[in-house]
C-alpha cells in the first residue's frame, strides 16, 4: 500500500512538470521568435520522456502488486505445508537396521517403536543309553538293552514383539512353536519406567527371575542348551510366572523383586494355579500354588557404565564375544511358592567373569528346599536338592570359541522313586563358531552323563536311563533376528 501512494504522488509531479513547461512555451514564443523550432523540438523530446517515465510507473505498479500476490501465494503454501508436516509427524514411520537391536520400526519422534524378531534353532541330537533293564527304564523310549536315538529337531521357533509406547512404556511378547508344540504364548508384559528414577514396574507373563542361567535369552547361550542341573532344580521347572515384579537399575547395581501365583503358573487363569505334582525334580509335590514370591540382586564390582556403553549387555551373554571391557558380577535370588500347606524354596548364589581377551567363566550353586504336609505327589517331609554348574570359555579365534562345562545335582532320596542313583553330573565339551556374531551361529557339543539321568528332557536330548552311562551329541544351526 505504501508503495502505491509513493507512485501516485510521483504521477502527480511528473503532470505538474509537463504543465509548467507546456505554459512556459507562449512566453518563449513571445520574447525569442527566432528559437520557436528549437523549444517545439525541445518540448516533444521532454513529452517523450514523460511517457516513459509514465510506462515505467505502470511497470512498478505492476510488479508492486504481482509481488504481493506472491507474498500471499508464499504465505498460503507455507501454512499448507507446515499443517501437512504436523499431520505426517503422526502418521509416517521410520523402518530401519540397528546392529544391537535388529530390524525396527519406529515413528519419527522415537515415542513409538516396534521391534520384531524371530528364533530357530535347529539341531541334530544323538543319544546312546548303555544297558537298559529288560523292559525299559525310559519315559519317551522304553525297551531293554543299548538304545541309540537321533534325528533332526526343529527345538525352538519363537516369535517376538517388542519396543515402546510413549518412551517410558515398553512390551515384549513371545510367541513359541517349540518341537512342534501346540503354538502358544511364553511371554507377554508391559513395563513402565518411572522419569529419572531407577525403578520401573512390570506385569504380566515373564520368567521367574531367580535364576541367571533361565534368565538369559535362549539366543545368547554358551552350549546348544541349558545344563541338565537347571533343568531340575532351576528355571526347566518353573518356566513363567503371572504377576508384578519392580525392577531396580543404578550404575554397579540391579534387582526385581515379583510377587506371583506361584512357580510354574504359566498360561493359567486367576483362578487357576501352577506348581508340580509329582515328578524326579526340586519342586515336585508343590502343587496347586496359591501364591508366590521371587527376587534377585545383582552387583557388578568390575565394570565402568558409561553414555556410549552399558557393561550389563556384557553380562545378559554366556561369552566374551564383543567384550568391550572387563566385566565380574555376582548375584543371588529366590522363589518361594506356597500350595496349601506345602511349601518350596528355590534359591541361587552365582558368579560370571568375562575380559576383553575373549575368556568367560560362570559358576552358581542353586538349591531347593521343600517341606511338604501333605500328599500332593510327594511323599511328606523335609527334602533339600541341591547343586552347582561351572562352565569356560575362550575365543581363540575371532568367531571360534571352545567351551567346556560341568554341572551336579542331588535329589534326595525320599522325595524321588525308582532311581538306582540320586546324583546326576552332566560333562559338556562343545565350540561356537559365529557366522554372524549370536545372529547367525554354529555350535556342536557332546555331553557325558557317567550315572544317567533321573528323568526325560527330550529338548536337550537326554532321555531317562538312571544309574547307566548316557552319551549325548548335538549339533544345532542358530538364526536370531
Amino acid at each position: 500500500m505504501n508503495g502505491k501512494k509513493h507512485n501516485i504522488g510521483f504521477r502527480l509531479t511528473l503532470h505538474g512538470v509537463v504543465t509548467l513547461c507546456l505554459a512556459s512555451v507562449p512566453m518563449a514564443l513571445a520574447q525569442d521568435a527566432p528559437t520557436t523550432q528549437s523549444l517545439i523540438e525541445q518540448n516533444r523530446q521532454l513529452a517523450d520522456e514523460v511517457r516513459k517515465l509514465e510506462t515505467r510507473v505502470n511497470d512498478l505498479e505492476a510488479r508492486e502488486e504481482q509481488t504481493q500476490t506472491a507474498h500471499q501465494t508464499a504465505d498460503a503454501v507455507l501454512k499448507d505445508a507446515t499443517y501437512h508436516s504436523q499431520v505426517l509427524s503422526l502418521t509416517s514411520l521410520n523402518a530401519g537396521f540397528a546392529p544391537s537391536a535388529g530390524f525396527v520400526i519406529r515413528s519419527p519422534d522415537g515415542a513409538f517403536s516396534l521391534h520384531p524378531g524371530l528364533l530357530a534353532d535347529i539341531r541334530y541330537m544323538t543319544s546312546v543309553r548303555n544297558s537298559l533293564p529288560a523292559g525299559g527304564s525310559g519315559e519317551v523310549v522304553g525297551h531293554g538293552g543299548t538304545d541309540t536315538q537321533s534325528g533332526f529337531d526343529i527345538t525352538r521357533l519363537r516369535l517376538t514383539f517388542d519396543g515402546s509406547v510413549y518412551q517410558n512404556i515398553g512390551y515384549f511378547v513371545q510367541l513359541q512353536d517349540d518341537q512342534g508344540q501346540t503354538f502358544g504364548l511364553l511371554d507377554a508384559f508391559i513395563a513402565y519406567h518411572f522419569n529419572n528414577t531407577p525403578w520401573t514396574i512390570k506385569a504380566g507373563q515373564f520368567k521367574d527371575p531367580v535364576w541367571h542361567e533361565r534368565n538369559l535369552s535362549e539366543a545368547r547361550l554358551l552350549a546348544v542348551d541349558r545344563t541338565y542341573d537347571e533343568t531340575l532344580l532351576g528355571g526347566g521347572q518353573t518356566s513363567r510366572v503371572q504377576g508384578v515384579s519392580l525392577l531396580y537399575e543404578q550404575d554397579r547395581t540391579r534387582g526385581q523383586l515379583a510377587i506371583h501365583d506361584g512357580y510354574d503358573s504359566i498360561n493359567t487363569k486367576f483362578y487357576d494355579a501352577g506348581g508340580i505334582g509329582s515328578g524326579n525334580t526340586g519342586g515336585a509335590g508343590v502343587t496347586p500354588t496359591d501364591f508366590g514370591f521371587s527376587g534377585r540382586l545383582e552387583y557388578m564390582p568390575i565394570g565402568d557404565r558409561t553414555k556410549e556403553f552399558n557393561p550389563w549387555t556384557e553380562y545378559d551373554q554366556f561369552t566374551a564375544l564383543n567384550a568391550k571391557e572387563d566385566i565380574l558380577v555376582v548375584g543371588g535370588g529366590f522363589d518361594y511358592s506356597q500350595a496349601g500347606s506345602n511349601g518350596v524354596l528355590f534359591h541361587t548364589v552365582d558368579a560370571q567373569y568375562d575380559n576383553t581377551n575373549g575368556l568367560g567363566l560362570y559358576a552358581a550353586y542353586l538349591g531347593s528346599y521343600r517341606d511338604l504336609n501333605t500328599n500332593q505327589g510327594v511323599v511328606p517331609g523335609n527334602y533339600y536338592d541341591p547343586g552347582f554348574v561351572a562352565q569356560a570359555s575362550y575365543l581363540v579365534l575371532p568367531k571360534i570359541e571352545p567351551f567346556a562345562r560341568f554341572d551336579y545335582t542331588y535329589l534326595d532320596a525320599g522325595s524321588v522313586t525308582g532311581l538306582k542313583q540320586h546324583d546326576t553330573e552332566e560333562f559338556t565339551i562343545g565350540a561356537n563358531y559365529y557366522i554372524h556374531g549370536q545372529n547367525v551361529k554354529l555350535t556342536v557339543d557332546g555331553s557325558w552323563l557317567p550315572n544317567g539321568a533321573p528323568s526325560d528332557s527330550d529338548a536337550l536330548g537326554i532321555l531317562k536311563d538312571s544309574g547307566h552311562n548316557e552319551f549325548v551329541i548335538r549339533g544345532q544351526f542358530q538364526l536370531s533376528i
